[in-house]
């Protein structure tokens, strides 16, 4: 039974070569990560803050590849998997930072930081890209996809003048599975492939939650609030 499911997967993975799946270009995996609901229980600041992504984080695309490890197994080549995972991961840190502060304003460069409102900024988070390290496996005899996507980045909160009053490095590990279990995941792996996004989706889901919670409980960010509007 196990030589015939081998067989029969070897086979399967002829097919996705033959349809362009592990051959020539691939479309980029889709990300869609959700707010962890958690992000709305987080006291909100009272403050107007400017919010600054780095251009790199705002752009960043990543390409990685499947690894195949399992001992007996036949290896094929795969296309590298693309991942576009900075517009969304900064569309999710916009989407956080109008929960946790009263106001913010996105800024395009921290050289202007002018505020075209009846209210100045009372501060400005920075944040930029660490690292990202994105693993991709295929396990052939139990038709499973593995994907794991270490992130990191550094969140600084600066005052108007852009004296740093706080900064802090926050690290997650995305993971997501995908199994084959019906004819017609069979069908969607042959002309997709597997289901990696999910992975990276769960990456930014935490590592948006992780920054809104040091923000909103960090002693020095507290302390200049308070100071600020005494």
């Amino acid at each position: 039974m196990k030589s015939f499911a081998s067989k029969y997967i070897s086979v399967f993975l002829s097919i996705l070569a033959l349809s362009g799946c592990l051959s020539g270009q691939r479309p980029p995996v889709s990300i869609s990560p959700k707010l962890d609901k958690r992000v709305y229980q987080e006291t909100q600041l009272p403050i107007n803050v400017g919010l600054y992504i780095e251009p790199r984080l705002r752009s960043y695309v990543q390409e990685a590849p499947i690894k195949q490890h399992e001992a007996g197994a036949q290896f094929y080549t795969f296309p590298n998997f693309v991942f576009p995972f900075g517009e969304p991961l900064s569309l999710k840190i916009e989407e956080m930072s109008k929960i946790i502060f009263k106001k913010i304003v996105v800024l395009d460069n921290l050289q202007n930081t002018a505020y075209e409102m009846s209210e100045a900024l009372d501060g400005i988070l920075t944040v930029a890209l660490k690292n990202s390290d994105i693993e991709l496996y295929i396990e052939q005899s139990v038709w499973r996809a593995i994907g794991r996507h270490d992130l990191s980045i550094t969140a600084a909160f600066l005052d108007p003048k852009q004296n740093k009053i706080w900064e802090s490095d926050i690290a997650v590990e995305g993971k997501g599975l995908d199994f084959v279990t019906s004819r017609v995941e069979q069908e969607w792996w042959m002309t997709t492939g597997p289901r990696f996004g999910p992975a990276v989706d769960d990456s930014i889901q935490q590592i948006t939650y992780e920054l809104a919670q040091k923000i909103t409980t960090s002693k020095e960010i507290l302390a200049y609030i308070h100071k600020e509007k005494r």
